[in-house]
């Protein structure tokens, strides 16, 4: 049997992956996307990423201009005004709120949901979902053997691995390389604005970036994303609820409706045990948390006991290990797959764009310029571990900072 070819095989179609098609699309080269999920739903799809300008102009060198302006167009907004409060809603001091967000544009979110049917667009017959990666052997001419669980296999000159924080392609490149649990347990959850107006939510708590500072527990961050509905309608299926949602119980995954939402971290163990907190659904977690911050202000404490139970979800929060170095090859990583990081300081998603902003020139170079594959793919690497290990640095300190100084690092799991 034929085995297919093709130039540059990207495993994974997150929005690393994705961006890269389109990035080497745009640029005349030949691309094949393969994803194991043809619905994403993971509950992180379903909240929104604040934007920088490194991911901005990645994606703006990768998408065509038609997309790119829809990008644009379909974009939410976040407040731009920062408060901070203490648990009994008297203000306190937010001067050292924001910092360290040199490249943020807080004025500006987008859905996941959103991001990632823009970056679907055109790539129709670039895509091929239900594909299982298992592995690969680098041949004797130094193409790449990819393995499916279909068992099917594709051949290709280069392969990617954007297949996100436990990556297969990783685990095959660097076995040695495990990811950290820090220690953190993140809860988050979700309630339409009309259902804040109905339940009589303060206003200061939807219109600014409102951070609960208790005298003692951990911050509280409230912040909200408010869509233009009519906007999508210039622009095709972009912006309409995935029908791939359809089924799904709840409002988590709708991309549609504005919504204000909050998150808040604690160390393991503290608000139960792991064991305990994973058999919990949305409403039994709010319960849980409300237990722990009742003598909270009642207006902080209705917008918890209000938020819609099926947008609610534990999330124990892990990060790679910074500083792994490897001899350039054939076989490449991109975004989570190499450098997942903490949500502190809404780095992931856009440091896995910017990686797609240094991958697509270098394969340009090698394809419109004759530059040697290894010596692209090597100056690439380079780059990206540079200042996508910086961010997982920085991700760690800042949630350090955020949940409690010698939390994180506790141990380190296998994936």
């Amino acid at each position: 049997m034929t085995i297919p070819f093709v130039d540059i095989a990207i495993i994974g179609g997150g929005p690393g992956g994705l961006a890269l098609a389109q990035g080497v699309k745009k640029s005349g080269i030949e691309a094949a996307v393969f994803e194991r999920d043809a619905v994403r739903a993971d509950y992180v799809q379903g909240f929104r990423l604040r934007l920088r300008q490194r991911g901005l102009d990645a994606l703006e060198a990768n998408l065509p201009a038609h997309l790119f302006e829809a990008f644009l167009a379909t974009l939410g907004r976040a407040p731009t005004e920062n408060i901070a409060l203490d648990e009994n809603f008297n203000p306190v001091d937010s001067s050292a709120w924001g910092r360290g967000v040199e490249d943020t544009h807080v004025e500006k979110s987008v859905s996941r949901i959103t991001l990632r049917q823009i970056l679907l667009s055109g790539l129709e017959d670039v895509v091929q979902t239900g594909k299982q990666f298992l592995r690969y052997e680098i041949e004797p001419e130094g193409t790449v053997l990819s393995y499916f669980a279909d068992g099917s296999r594709v051949r290709s000159n280069i392969l990617v691995g954007a297949d996100g924080a436990g990556s297969a392609v990783r685990r095959q490149l660097l076995p040695d390389l495990k990811s950290i649990d820090t220690g953190v347990r993140r809860l988050a959850g979700k309630m339409t604005l009309d259902a804040a107006a109905v339940h009589g939510i303060e206003a200061v708590l939807l219109d600014t970036n409102a951070n609960i500072r208790p005298s003692e527990g951990h911050n509280l961050m409230i912040t909200s994303h408010r869509v233009d509905p009519s906007a999508f309608n210039h622009h095709g299926v972009i912006g309409a609820d995935d029908p791939t949602h359809r089924d799904i119980a709840g409002f988590h995954f709708n991309n549609t409706t504005s919504y204000v939402w909050w998150n808040t971290a604690y160390e393991v163990g503290e608000l139960a045990p792991d064991d305990v907190l994973e058999t919990l659904d949305g409403a039994a977690l709010l319960d849980v948390l409300l237990a722990k911050i009742g003598h909270w202000d009642e207006r902080i404490l209705k917008l918890i006991r209000h938020t819609d139970p099926s947008t609610v979800a534990l999330l124990k929060v892990r990060s790679s290990q910074p500083g792994a170095v490897w001899e350039t090859g054939p076989v490449t990583l991109l975004g989570d797959s190499i450098h997942a990081m903490t949500y502190f300081r809404a780095l992931g998603g856009n440091t896995a764009l910017y990686d797609t902003g240094l991958l697509v020139p270098q394969l340009v170079a090698t394809r419109k310029q004759g530059k040697p594959i290894l010596s692209a793919l090597n100056d690439y690497e380079n780059a990206m571990r540079e200042h996508g290990y910086e961010a997982v640095r920085s991700s760690l300190t800042a949630m350090q900072n955020n949940v409690a100084a010698g939390c994180a690092l506790k141990g380190v799991a296998a994936e």
